[in-house]
Formats: C-alpha cells, structure tokens, sequence
C-alpha cells in the first residue's frame, strides 16, 4: 500500500510519500503528481521519501518523470539515497 499526502505552502507543495512505491499505486501517484502541478505550477516541488519502505523499477519511472519536471526529493534510508543520487546524476547526464 501507499499513502499519499499533501501539504501545500504559498511556495512550496510537497508530497508525503509512505509504504510502497510500486506498481499497483503509481497510477495513483501519477494522477496526484500530475493535478498538484496543474494547480500551482510556479511553486517548488517536493517529494518526502523518507516514509517508502519499498521501491521498483515503476517507481524508479515514477520519480525520474517527476525530476524531469523539477521535483526535489527529501531521502531517508541507504536504498531511497542511492536512487536520488541516481536519479541526479541521469538528470546531469541528460543535461550535459
């Protein structure tokens, strides 16, 4: 299961990510993902990670499609820190 959680500022908007980053709730994720950055998409974006116990490769997806759309992720764990660094050195990569 994975729960999802908001917390907007006037600056920020942050998503609050528990349990399982995988297959059967990215649709879910996707779908929050996409209607907060309708809504105010000149704020900074911020995934908090440090609640996911778990994480496959449509998470992986999941998280790279957000920081290519400039989300910035908050990692707690050893798994969740390799993937955010992965995650920035394909976004360097990319934009080399």
């Amino acid at each position: 299961m994975l729960k999802i959680s908001e917390v907007d500022t006037r600056t920020e908007q942050k998503l609050i990510l528990e349990g399982r980053l995988t297959a059967p709730w990215i649709a879910e994720l996707r779908s929050h993902w996409q209607q907060i950055r309708r809504a105010h998409p000149e704020r900074k974006f911020v995934v908090d990670l440090t609640g996911v116990t778990r994480i496959d490769s449509a998470g992986e997806n999941a998280l790279a499609l957000m920081k290519t759309d400039g989300a910035e992720f908050l990692a707690g764990g050893i798994r969740m820190q390799h993937v955010v660094k992965d995650l920035e050195a394909q976004q360097k990569t990319l934009g080399d």
